[in-house]
């Protein structure tokens, strides 16, 4: 799949692999390992996509955060559905100027 989404839609389409968490009349189920989400992130990365996260997971390594895709520094950092820092310039690493893919002026 991440192949596919490389070559047919780019490296900079965001991917997120969200936790299943039990509810309601699936109480009987298991929450999906943190470490299957954490490999499936890896591997996207390792497919060559740019931006993967992790979500309904709050103590995934860095499961929430953007880095740039040319010198690797964090430029955006969440907390939940908050972000706690942002390091862009006009859309790009403040750190090595590369363009960060995403809508930054409204």
């Amino acid at each position: 799949m991440c192949d596919w989404i490389v070559e047919k839609l780019g490296p900079d389409y965001p991917l997120h692999f969200s936790r299943f968490i039990p509810h309601h009349k699936l109480l009987h189920l298991e929450q999906t390992p943190k470490s299957i989400l954490e490999q499936a992130r890896d591997i996207a990365r390792s497919a060559g996509l740019h931006y993967v996260y992790i979500g309904n997971c709050e103590d995934a390594q860095d499961g929430g955060t953007t880095y740039c895709p040319n010198c690797r520094q964090e430029v955006i950092t969440r907390r939940g559905f908050f972000v706690a820092s942002m390091s862009l310039n006009d859309g790009k690493c403040a750190s090595c100027g590369t363009r960060i893919a995403g809508v930054w002026k409204a």
